[in-house]
């Protein structure tokens, strides 16, 4: 079932005003139909999880025909991370369309058990299929991580191919476990570096031959 949010005309303010008053200035816009302004309020947007923002969206206004759209792009206040303005994409009834969706972790890997680091070079997936067939996110298992280097690919995905097609290269590398290269060469310390070395000392403390010679000498003089 599509989330549902209420939509309106856009006022003929400025977006700045608008947002004052609660209000976010959306987009939509699809193949089918010329860009519409409207707004939404920003309360009831702020509750929709995360999770839903790659799928389905049934946009409803009062005496309109209800749009099916996805979200395409956020635009956020740097600071405060407050919505500034939203675009939807209305989707053509019966066509794939192309969207992110977040790749999940599961599963305990023996080689991070052992020490390893989980190296993890992407979190998403990029993906083609009908606005209903988009899942809430991707599993992936890293329990097949056994040995230090192993790794996991686009192409190890455990995904219906039938309905869900993936963009990323089948090769390209999703995680894997890598264990920290370290020099263990101990290094002298300072206190050390400066001391001599046994032999060093005893012929220190110990006058040379001659030396012992020319004191007796002056000596019996």
């Amino acid at each position: 079932m599509a989330i549902e949010l209420q939509v309106k005309p856009r006022e003929n303010k400025k977006a700045r005003a608008l947002r004052r008053e609660g209000q976010v200035p959306v987009t939509l816009y699809g193949p089918e139909i010329e860009p519409i302004n409207l707004q939404l309020d920003a309360k009831e947007f702020s509750h929709l999880p995360f999770a839903d923002y790659t799928h389905l969206i049934n946009l409803k206004q009062d005496g309109q025909e209800d749009h099916e759209v996805l979200i395409k792009e956020i635009q956020r206040d740097y600071v405060s991370r407050d919505v500034q303005s939203i675009q939807f994409y209305k989707v053509k009834r019966g066509h794939k369309v192309n969207t992110k969706v977040t790749l999940k972790f599961v599963g305990v890997s023996q080689a991070v058990k052992l020490g390893a680091d989980l190296v993890t070079v992407h979190k998403e997936a990029h993906v083609k299929c009908l606005p209903r067939h988009i899942p809430y996110s991707i599993e992936v298992d890293i329990s097949s991580l056994a040995q230090d280097g192993d790794h996991i690919t686009f192409n190890d995905l455990n995904v219906n191919r039938e309905e869900l097609e993936i963009l990323d290269p089948a090769k390209e590398v999703i995680c894997k476990a890598q264990t920290k290269r370290k020099d263990h060469t101990i290094e002298a310390t300072p206190a050390e570096e400066a001391a001599p070395a046994e032999g060093e000392e005893a012929a220190a403390e110990a006058p040379a031959e001659g030396e012992e010679k020319k004191e007796e000498a002056a000596k019996s003089e």
